[in-house]
């Protein structure tokens, strides 16, 4: 019941606030009010004529959108609804909490408002800037290896073709070979005159 009776009064509450803003404090202040935002949306109604030269609409106008609207859509709803349930006492208070609550939210809206505007204009200059960036072409094995030659012959290096490389490494491989044969034979030289010495002291 208390469920029921909270969500019954909320309806109202939001309905009342609503029908005041949208069709006789917005109108109103649409029709009367001065300023950059009533004066945009007369020409958005069609009340004032077009103006081409009309800056665009910046954040601080964002920040203010409907704040008068909803400030005093909210002192009128919160006055008539405390008014009638709690007596005249509660007018000014009704109306005066009323209408901080509902500057509060218009407030947070068109803050988000705002949010959602720079998040939406950063994406769009980050799909921008990533379609300016210039495309990385491979480059081919053949590239590669020219770039490769070059920077060897800078430093003094050239590259060695494979046949060169395979005499050059059997040549390394004899030579290694020779020189085990040789530490061979002194190491059995060696073996043999300690053989013979041992010989002649026995």
């Amino acid at each position: 019941m208390v469920a029921g009776a909270s969500a019954v009064n909320t309806g109202v509450t939001a309905a009342a606030f609503f029908a005041f803003r949208e069709y006789i404090i917005g109108p109103t202040l649409v029709y009367t009010a001065p300023g950059d935002q009533y004066a945009r949306r007369r020409r958005q109604l069609g009340i004032d004529p077009p103006n081409d030269a009309s800056a665009p609409i910046s954040f601080s106008e964002i920040r203010a959108n409907k704040m008068l609207d909803s400030g005093l859509s909210g002192a009128v709803t919160g006055a008539l609804l405390r008014g009638y349930r709690s007596g005249r006492r509660a007018v000014l208070p009704g109306a005066l909490t009323a209408a901080a609550a509902c500057l509060w939210l218009q407030y947070a809206y068109n803050e988000l408002s705002i949010s959602r505007l720079k998040y939406v204009s950063q994406m769009r200059e980050d799909a921008e800037a990533a379609a300016r960036l210039p495309v990385a072409i491979p480059e081919t094995a053949s590239d590669s290896s020219s770039i490769k030659d070059h920077l060897l012959i800078l430093i003094g290096l050239r590259k060695m073709p494979e046949g060169e490389y395979l005499e050059k490494m059997k040549k390394t491989r004899d030579t290694y070979q020779k020189r085990i044969a040789v530490l061979e034979q002194q190491l059995a030289e060696e073996r043999e005159q300690k053989a013979r010495e041992k010989d002649a002291e026995k």
